[in-house]
């Protein structure tokens, strides 16, 4: 089907828009088109940098179950507080010392 190596995915790749007031939130939902992965369609809010926060992450065998899952899951929080994991999930762990 797909010539790609071994441990690589091929996505295919929408892009969403939430707007709450005078914020807003891109939302990315990836389907699989080749490659070994658990899911098929994963939906994921965008923070400002790096990967979002795994609570926020909508899974799914269809591209609107997995966004109506992300969506479910960002309902009744702020889009500061999601930026916020986004970025805190970048740095790196505290030290004990």
């Amino acid at each position: 089907m797909f010539s790609i190596n071994e441990g690589e995915l091929l996505l295919k790749v929408s892009d969403y828009e939430i707007l709450r007031g005078d914020e807003r939130l891109h939302i990315r939902v990836y389907e699989r088109i080749a490659g070994e992965s658990h899911h098929t369609f994963m939906a994921y809010p965008m923070g400002l940098i790096g990967k979002p926060e795994e609570n926020f992450v909508g899974f799914g065998d269809s591209e609107i179950e997995a966004l109506r899952g992300c969506l479910n899951r960002i309902k009744n929080v702020s889009i500061q507080a999601i930026v916020e994991d986004s970025i805190n999930s970048q740095l790196p762990p505290e030290s004990g010392e």
